[in-house]
């Protein structure tokens, strides 16, 4: 994690983007991915505290869930935690109140795009487009913006409808 504060303090002025891939969590125990603990809850701490998160999108993911153990061998639950990765976003309080203002603007009465999001099926086509959003603010597509995650995605979507394949769909809906 230090690497990661290193490259932050060097790009202060300028917009940078930071990916940072672990192998820790791939191994059947979970003692290893323990490891990773105090350095990420370190690391949050200290671009919480420095204030950049104020300017700062930070997005966490996993390429799958968990797909070792006990849990996913023998277990319905681990199946699917197994199909369905981690994700979270952190976004600067301007750009979550841009969101919302946006969507008020068509949308009135409605949650925050975020909030209704965080509920509705969502895929890395979104997190793509939310992507292209940030690399090209403020002046974004609206096309990009639509199906980023800034705007909130269609209730009841299907897994069809998202482009999840067969194989991959937790709710069995086409």
């Amino acid at each position: 994690m230090p690497a990661v504060a290193t490259v932050g303090n060097r790009a202060k002025h300028r917009p940078y983007m930071v990916t940072a891939t672990f192998l820790e969590g791939h191994e059947g125990t979970g003692e290893v991915l323990r490891t990773l603990d105090d350095a990420l809850a370190a690391f949050l701490d200290d671009i919480w505290q420095s204030g950049e998160l104020n300017n700062t999108v930070l997005m966490v993911g996993s390429d799958h869930g968990l797909h070792m153990g006990l849990n996913f061998a023998y277990l319905q639950n681990g199946r699917i935690e197994h199909q369905n990765p981690f994700f979270a976003m952190s976004v600067p309080e301007h750009l979550y109140q841009y969101a919302g203002d946006y969507w008020a603007a068509h949308e009135e009465g409605q949650a925050h795009p975020l909030a209704l999001n965080e509920q509705r099926l969502t895929t890395p086509f979104e997190i793509h487009h939310t992507f292209r959003v940030l690399a090209d603010w403020p002046q974004f597509s609206s096309n990009d913006w639509t199906r980023s995650l800034f705007y909130p995605q269609k209730k009841g979507r299907t897994c069809s409808e998202a482009g999840i394949g067969a194989s991959f769909c937790m709710c069995k809906v086409q």
